[in-house]
C-alpha cells in the first residue's frame, strides 16, 4: 500500500503591486522637515493617492508620507504644509556679500552635537564685519545722501586665489528657527544660503496635490476631513 500523499501547503498570496508613481517633481524643492524644523533638498511624488516627499542624499526610509486619507493624524492644513516647501537657497557667493542688507532672510548652517551634526534653519542678518571693523550695512531704500549706495567692504577682507575672490567676512546672524532661534551668532560666507523667495514654491506635483486636498468639501466620501500621516522612521538625519 503506498503511503498517503501529503497535501502540499497552498501557495502564500503573492504581495500586492505597490501603488504606482507620479514620476517625482521636475524641480528640485527646499523642504522644512517637521522632525527638526531643518531646511533640506527634497523632491515630492503622489503615490497612492498621497504626497511623498523624498530627501535628497537620504534613503527612503527617511521620506515623509502625507496621506488626505488616513485617519489616525490631525486635519491636514494644506496651507501650512505648503509653506513648508520654497525654492532652494543658493549659497552666498564671495562677490556678493556687498549686496546684503540688514534683515535679510537667510539660510544658515548651525553645528550641533558638538559640532559633529551641520543642519540649515532661517536667521536674519544684523550686520557684516570686515577686518578689522565692524562695518553697518545701510537698510535698503537709503538715499546716497543719508548712506553709500553699496556697502564699502575693506580690501582687507577679501583675497584673491587662483583668479577667485575669496571673502572673509563674519555676518552676524539672529536665528530665526531650530534650536537656538532668539540667539545671535557669527558665521563665515560658507555657512551663509541666501533665500531666493518666502512665498510658497509653486510646484506642479504639490500644486495639484494640495489643491486637491483644498477641493475636497466635508461629507465627500467621507474624506472631507483631511488628514495626514507621516510615516517616516524617525528624525531626518542632518
Amino acid at each position: 500500500m503506498p503511503p498517503p500523499r501529503k497535501k502540499r501547503k497552498a501557495p502564500a498570496p503573492a504581495a500586492p503591486p505597490p501603488p504606482p508613481r507620479r514620476p517625482p517633481s521636475p524641480s528640485r524643492l527646499e523642504f522644512r522637515s517637521p522632525a527638526d524644523g531643518a531646511w533640506y533638498e527634497a523632491r515630492v511624488t503622489v503615490q497612492g493617492g498621497a504626497l511623498r516627499v523624498m530627501y535628497e542624499l537620504f534613503t527612503e526610509e527617511q521620506d515623509e508620507w502625507y496621506d488626505p486619507r488616513a485617519a489616525a493624524a490631525a486635519p491636514l492644513d494644506a496651507a501650512a504644509l505648503r509653506a513648508r516647501f520654497r525654492a532652494p537657497s543658493t549659497p552666498l557667493d564671495d562677490a556678493r556679500c556687498r549686496d546684503l542688507r540688514p534683515g535679510d532672510p537667510l539660510c544658515v548652517a548651525c553645528a550641533l552635537a558638538g559640532g559633529v551634526e551641520l543642519k540649515f534653519f532661517d536667521a536674519v542678518l544684523e550686520s557684516v564685519r570686515t577686518a578689522p571693523a565692524l562695518l553697518l550695512l545701510p537698510p535698503a531704500g537709503c538715499s546716497s545722501r543719508e548712506t553709500p549706495a553699496k556697502t564699502q567692504v575693506s580690501p582687507a577682507a577679501h583675497e584673491t586665489v587662483d583668479g577667485e575672490e575669496r571673502c572673509a567676512c563674519r555676518f552676524s546672524v539672529r536665528w530665526a528657527e531650530g534650536p537656538l532661534a532668539g540667539a545671535m551668532a557669527e558665521v563665515g560666507v560658507e555657512q551663509v544660503c541666501c533665500v531666493r523667495s518666502t512665498t510658497p514654491v509653486r510646484d506642479p506635483v504639490l500644486a495639484e496635490f494640495l489643491d486637491g486636498v483644498l477641493s475636497k468639501s466635508p461629507g465627500d466620501d467621507g474624506e472631507g476631513n483631511a488628514t495626514a500621516a507621516s510615516r517616516s522612521s524617525g528624525a531626518v538625519a542632518p
